[in-house]
């Protein structure tokens, strides 16, 4: 394994174990989300490195639905989105996000790679993290992240404490 996905196993296996955790505070969310997302942009060359058949167990639908409830306990579920806010031209309506379903999700994808890790094979786990970070989790990540990132800033009546977790001070 390179010594640059020290810092992503680290995170993905951190964040594992907080989601198999009893208790789900936003604001570990929100660090391990930026943890993890850190922890791409040195292993982008990594990219399609993953082997196309992975022995590796995944969640499956029956884990998903377990995982999905785990998370009931934190403040807020649902959010609204929007898929591609790069294109100014579209006329769609923002959707509906789901926090639960986005930390399940990101839950997923980590836990196959720790079957790897686990498995003995560093770099197949690596490479799955990277692949998957790109056609999914981190999209689930982002969307997150800026979800409990407006969560925490939503308190107009407290908005320097609300956006203290952040680092945005929204006060002049």
């Amino acid at each position: 394994m390179i010594p640059e996905a020290t810092h992503l196993v680290n995170a993905a296996e951190r964040f594992c174990a907080w989601a198999e955790g009893e208790q789900h505070l936003l604001s570990d969310a929100r660090q391990h989300l930026l943890d993890l997302m850190a922890s791409i942009p040195p292993l982008q060359h990594l990219r399609y490195a993953s082997s196309s058949e992975s022995d590796f167990p995944r969640r499956g639908h029956e884990g998903w639905t377990h995982d999905i409830r785990r998370f009931s306990d934190l403040p807020f579920q649902f959010y609204r989105v929007v898929f591609d806010p790069h294109d100014l031209d579209a006329i769609d309506e923002p959707v509906m996000g789901d926090l639960h379903d986005d930390l399940a999700d990101i839950y997923g994808d980590l836990w196959h790679g720790l079957q790897a890790l686990r498995g003995g094979d560093a770099d197949e786990a690596v490479s799955l993290w990277v692949d998957s970070y790109f056609f999914h989790w981190g999209r689930h990540a982002s969307s997150a992240l800026a979800a409990i990132d407006t969560y925490y800033c939503a308190d107009p009546t407290d908005a320097n404490k609300s956006c203290e977790a952040t680092g945005d001070n929204v006060s002049s």
